[in-house]
């Protein structure tokens, strides 16, 4: 069994640069949350791919501060604004050893990855165009890494901290 979080940067702000933008506030609070979220239902990955772009960046860091854990994380230039072909060899190409990895990264090859490996994907409009922030965990039933096929993941969770924080307030 294998399982695969797939995150979108939370909310960037502007920059001249796409690939130096930040987070803004919200995207800030999201990750943090989303951090949070993941710790209390003990549902954090083993490993994570980062995109190298800003955004991927502070979104890992903020996620892992509100986890307060340390995960191994490998950052990748390769990751910015990849498409979903791309995403999907590198992660056959993932070690076979690691039960469970998060892939941070950028549409729309992140949503396109999600529609293409998950076998039974939610149909409403949110989660159709995988917003930024939104995370979605998918368990397949393989044993090595290079076992992934299109629709061969069980959608097992999504969420997406935006919606979630509006509801707290």
């Amino acid at each position: 069994m294998k399982r695969l979080f797939i995150l979108r940067h939370a909310k960037a702000g502007f920059c001249t640069s796409d690939q130096t933008r930040p987070l803004s506030s919200r995207g800030r609070k999201d990750a943090l949350w989303l951090g949070q979220y993941l710790k209390k239902a003990n549902m954090l990955p083993d490993h994570i791919l980062c995109s190298s772009a800003a955004r991927a960046v502070e979104t890992q860091s903020q996620l892992l501060d509100g986890a307060e854990m340390d995960i191994t994380t490998v950052f990748r230039n390769d990751l910015y604004l990849a498409s979903a072909p791309h995403l999907m060899h590198l992660l056959k190409g993932f070690e076979s050893n690691s039960g469970s990895t998060m892939i941070i990264a950028h549409n729309p090859g992140l949503a396109v990855l999600f529609h293409d490996l998950a076998h039974n994907p939610p149909q409403n409009d949110r989660s159709l165009k995988f917003p930024t922030g939104m995370m979605a965990v998918l368990d397949f039933d393989i044993a090595d890494w290079s076992g992934l096929r299109r629709n061969g993941g069980q959608v097992f969770h999504w969420v997406i901290p935006s919606d979630e924080r509006k509801k707290e307030l």
